[in-house]
């Protein structure tokens, strides 16, 4: 049994202290107009985006998905930080 082939996949994601949410999963940018094109629309947006090589969208989706939750869960600072954000959502207000 052969495996597909992987291509290169943008994972257009959307991160805050404590979600990452992705957006889009689609093939890059043709040519390096389209390209900076592509970037300038995200930055507007308030996007950001990771190249993963995989067989298809939602196998590469699903890799940023893995990464980012190995990144937060591996880096104390982080924790720390969305930890004390998190307390302050569960305050009560008066």
């Amino acid at each position: 049994m052969s495996t597909p082939a992987e291509q290169q996949w943008w994972v257009i994601y959307r991160e805050t202290l404590i979600q990452f949410e992705i957006v889009a999963v689609e093939p890059p940018p043709g040519n390096d107009t389209a390209f900076d094109e592509r970037c300038a629309q995200l930055e507007a947006d308030g996007l950001d985006a990771c190249v993963i090589d995989a067989p298809d969208a939602d196998t590469a989706g699903d890799i940023a998905g893995r990464a980012w939750v190995e990144a937060f869960l591996s880096d104390p600072k982080r924790l720390a930080a969305a930890d004390a954000y998190l307390a302050t959502l569960n305050q009560p207000t008066n």
